[in-house]
């Protein structure tokens, strides 16, 4: 799968900032285009009761108001993606250019967030978005918490996660999280264009699945990509703990996992791996469902 055209959701904040620079990374890496989208929240979507409880005058007033704040937040995010083309010296194009490099648009769509990017991010080859800077205990009903899951549940596309703070920079070493789960091998399959430029790749599994890991270490090899295999440390009580840790001291700056291999809300109750790397992945994170 040929990395050719990057989704990111921007929403003004400095979060999707930060995200645009990561997304600039891959697409100098891969000569791939940037497609910056905003959502308009439309007043209906915004205040549904309006539009069956309040008078028609206050109705109209709620209305234009709305749609004004709309425009102006709209006006202020397409200044700041102009300002990252303007600095990064990125090129803005209407439609595919004859020769492939790192080029961005700008579009906006009204609507429903989350409806919107996932139907946008099905015709992306990545979807880049910001790990929720809150609370971990809230991630989930942060707006930014909110689409990440229904784009990385809805969009059959890779989500390329960007922790807090993350200082964009090429990745050289790479790490696949290896369950032997159908999300897994989906992982595999469209990040192996990633995999194939990295300098190290590192098979993380746990140790019941330690022959598993030697075959994804040979499979990998007919890919021309030589993996190392670390087994996790069986002591520990979080597998996505035991995860980031073994990331931190081989020095991985990037992981790939399968997305909700167990039942979503089996780990919105109880945990899981996809739910602690959503609160505190410290590096870029790219997960499939």
């Amino acid at each position: 799968m040929a990395i050719r055209t990057i989704l990111v959701p921007l929403d003004g904040s400095d979060a999707s900032a930060a995200v645009l620079d990561a997304a600039l990374v891959v697409a100098n890496r891969f000569g791939a285009h940037i497609d910056a989208l905003h959502v308009r929240q439309r007043p209906e979507d915004a205040a549904p009761y309006l539009f069956t409880h309040v008078s028609g005058k206050l109705r109209e007033s709620f209305i234009r108001e709305a749609e004004k704040t709309e425009r102006d937040k709209a006006a202020a995010v397409r200044a700041q993606f102009e300002e990252f083309c303007t600095r990064n010296a990125v090129q803005v194009v209407t439609g595919p250019p004859a020769r492939h490099g790192a080029t961005a648009a700008w579009r906006e769509e009204p609507g429903r967030a989350a409806e919107v990017l996932v139907r946008c991010a099905r015709l992306a080859d990545v979807v880049a978005i910001a790990r929720p800077r809150t609370r971990p205990e809230v991630v989930r009903r942060s707006p930014i918490g909110q689409n990440l899951e229904a784009v990385m549940l809805g969009s059959g596309r890779p989500v390329l996660i960007v922790p807090p703070g993350w200082q964009a920079k090429r990745v050289e070493h790479a790490a696949i999280g290896w369950n032997e789960s159908l999300e897994a091998s989906r992982a595999l399959a469209m990040t192996m264009p990633w995999l194939e430029q990295m300098s190290a790749v590192t098979v993380i599994a746990s140790g019941k699945r330690r022959k598993s890991a030697a075959r994804l270490g040979e499979y990998l090899a007919w890919h021309g990509v030589e993996a190392k295999i670390r087994i996790l440390d069986q002591s520990s009580d979080s597998v996505g703990k035991s995860m980031l840790d073994t990331c931190a001291a081989i020095g991985a700056e990037l992981l790939v996992v399968g997305g909700y291999s167990r039942a979503r809300t089996r780990q919105l109750m109880f945990g899981g791996v996809t739910q602690h790397l959503l609160k505190h992945s410290n590096i870029i994170t790219v997960m499939v469902h």
